[in-house]
């Protein structure tokens, strides 16, 4: 009934799909639970683990799916947004869903995500639902679209749920204060649930406590549960030694790089361990996190000269990364190319990239609302004044102005959006590899 003719005929679906966010943000979990009860609830035939928070939450979900496929289990992992391509957002041990899989579930099901006006993120959520139960995944790893309580994923009984680091962003849909977005967040927190929460401040920390307490679950808090310390740095990775409940692991590499991964980190390695029936011993650890894969997070595109992609697209995503680099190149100026969306807060951001004592190079997002190059350029100066501020709007002309003007010993660290992969990821992949 449902025909597919080849490659060709996905785009006119994800058109669809995309053009669903249209609709815009609309909070409630109605629309998603009744397109998941007529699928037949696929979210219930498979163990969950659920993780929310600010930061982090993508490189969280691909620790603990890496643990659990190097342990031996079948598993879903469902994230967003992709950096190049939809089926990036859906995937069984590491494999994508295939074009066919994606139009199959569209052109099945369109009329009822119409009927009932659901969201892009709503449908997107179901596919990856139904998809994990087709394929007989053992556990799905879920990662939050935005917020917790009113998120379409949070339709689930998780085996665990997960925080990761709280910070100000989404502002407009979760609330001004750090309190109202750790509200949102917790929402995903069951009764008599475990529910992990990685390092927070103090304050933050302090109302997550009250927040998990009067949903009913059983709070862990992933730094007092899992010690971890960096025996050695490296530009691509990085050697830890890790101790959990009787287990420790000497020495195990880790290709994230940054302290931020060490927080999520201990988050993930919690959570693995407190999913019920699960064995761990030192060597899945260890070759769990070894072949864990996160494209964007600090991600080497270019050895000579040395170019960092980041997704970081909020101040605290941008200063982690921003004091990763410092830290492993404390002698050597490090530029930056930035630009961000629209909706983000930037007023700090002078003070942030002020230890990279490098040119700043200041584009906008193609296709996609941005803040003006102009106004960063005042942001920056002004928390900055001695920094060397460059404007070009065309990222496509930008990056290949750098490549000519870099020197092979110089460092560039990209950043600010998801929505500057499409450019710059292909960019470096062509006829500028490493």
């Amino acid at each position: 009934m449902y025909s597919f003719n080849g490659i060709a005929d996905l785009q006119p679906d994800l058109n669809y799909l995309y053009a669903l966010n249209t609709r815009g943000i609309k909070p409630g979990l109605e629309r998603i639970q009744k397109l998941l009860t007529a699928l037949d609830n696929p979210q219930y035939n498979y163990k969950v683990i659920h993780v929310a928070g600010t930061n982090g939450k993508g490189s969280t979900c691909a620790v603990i799916a890496s643990i659990l496929r190097l342990g031996g289990y079948k598993v879903g992992l469902y994230t967003s947004p992709h950096l190049l391509d939809f089926n990036e957002r859906i995937r069984v041990n590491n494999r994508e869903i295939s074009d066919q899989e994606i139009a199959l579930f569209i052109r099945r099901w369109r009329k009822l995500i119409d009927k009932l006006d659901c969201s892009f993120f709503e449908a997107t959520s179901a596919m990856a639902f139904d998809h994990f139960k087709k394929k007989k995944v053992d556990y799905a790893v879920l990662e939050t679209g935005m917020g917790g309580r009113f998120d379409a994923t949070n339709v689930v009984r998780p085996e665990v749920t997960v925080i990761t680091p709280i910070a100000r962003d989404h502002q407009e849909f979760l609330g001004r204060r750090l309190t109202q977005i750790a509200f949102e967040k917790a929402g995903i927190v069951k009764k008599n649930v475990p529910c992990v929460v990685a390092r927070q401040a103090a304050r933050i920390y302090k109302y997550l406590s009250a927040e998990i307490s009067v949903h009913g679950g059983h709070l862990y808090y992933a730094p007092e549960c899992c010690l971890i310390s960096a025996v050695q740095s490296f530009p691509d990775h990085q050697n830890l030694r890790l101790s959990i409940d009787n287990l420790t692991v000497e020495i195990l590499s880790l290709p994230l790089i940054g302290a931020h991964q060490l927080v999520n980190l201990q988050a993930a390695v919690t959570a693995v361990t407190l999913i019920k029936n699960i064995t761990l011993n030192a060597e899945i650890l260890r070759n769990g996190i070894a072949a864990a894969v996160w494209p964007g997070r600090l991600q080497i595109l270019h050895q000579r000269p040395l170019i960092y992609y980041d997704v970081g697209h909020n101040q605290h995503g941008i200063r982690q990364a921003v004091r990763t680099l410092a830290r492993t190149f404390p002698n050597r100026p490090i530029h930056l190319l930035l630009a961000l969306g629209n909706q983000k807060k930037y007023d700090r951001l002078g003070k942030i990239v002020r230890s990279l004592n490098g040119r700043v190079y200041l584009t906008e997002i193609p296709n996609h609302p941005s803040v003006s190059a102009e106004k960063l350029a005042r942001v920056i100066k002004n928390g900055n004044p001695s920094s060397q501020i460059f404007i070009e709007k065309k990222l496509s002309v930008l990056l290949n102005t750098l490549i000519h003007k870099l020197k092979t010993d110089e460092v560039l660290l990209i950043i600010g959006s998801h929505y500057l992969a499409p450019v710059v990821l292909p960019f470096y992949a062509g006829s500028h590899t490493v």
